[in-house]
């Protein structure tokens, strides 16, 4: 029986660059409380900053349950915490570039829609749906597989076998990232359209960016994931 261990040199990695994250998050998350006052923060989007900060530092703090011998916990924990804290992070930023154009467009086009949208606090609630929608494919996807972990066989080795948390682990990398990489599309899809906006707004610049970087990595992964048959599937459980 095979897992990822502690020592291996790709666990190493990993960990590496989830305290690097975690930290570097950690400090922009300090930085915005410290100027939370400031015309910058706020324009920033706010108490929204927090909103996408806190669901990344828990993230990150998810990484350690995939590594080491899989329980019934850490598979719950692996299939739950870290992809919905993931998909209100990336709602928060698709919601942010649709209020970078809303702002300069629908305000003048259409009022009476800006003045609902501001009323009934309309990102918190579209950040609340998604993540709603994000529990309810999770949970479906929980009850049709299993958080107990399961063997898979090494198709390099039979003699073999990898503990896993997901034997369906593709499956349900496809089901977990397919309502985030339809976020990334909508928030680049919003962004690309504010890119001509004032310089005081090029943040839209940076989410196109970012989105980008998410997309394209996203498909590397799948592709890279649906031929690889190693250790390293338990990543995705």
């Amino acid at each position: 029986l095979v897992f990822l261990e502690w020592h291996e040199a790709s666990t190493i990695a990993v960990v590496m660059l989830a305290i690097l994250g975690f930290l570097s998050t950690l400090a922009i998350l300090v930085i915005v409380w410290r100027h939370f006052q400031t015309p910058m923060v706020r324009s920033a989007g706010g108490p929204m900053c927090f909103l996408m900060l806190v669901p990344l530092l828990v993230a990150y703090l998810m990484v350690p349950t995939y590594i080491g011998l899989p329980t019934v916990p850490t598979c719950f924990c692996r299939q739950t915490f870290f992809t919905l804290c993931f998909t209100i992070c990336i709602s928060c930023i698709a919601v942010r570039s649709f209020q970078i154009v809303c702002v300069f467009k629908l305000a003048s086009r259409l009022p009476r829609a800006y003045a609902y949208w501001v009323r009934w606090h309309g990102p918190y609630v579209f950040v609340a749906s998604m993540t709603a929608l994000k529990v309810a494919i999770v949970s479906s996807s929980l009850l049709s597989t299993t958080t107990s972990p399961t063997t898979l066989t090494d198709p390099d080795d039979p003699k073999v076998m990898i503990l896993s948390c997901n034997p369906y682990y593709l499956k349900g990398l496809l089901v977990n990232t397919s309502l985030d990489l339809l976020l990334s599309v909508a928030g680049f899809s919003f962004a690309y359209m504010g890119k001509e906006l004032p310089t005081n707004y090029n943040e839209a610049k940076f989410i196109t960016f970012c989105m980008t970087f998410y997309f394209s990595s996203s498909v590397s992964l799948c592709t890279f994931m649906s031929v690889y048959r190693g250790v390293l599937v338990t990543i995705l459980d």
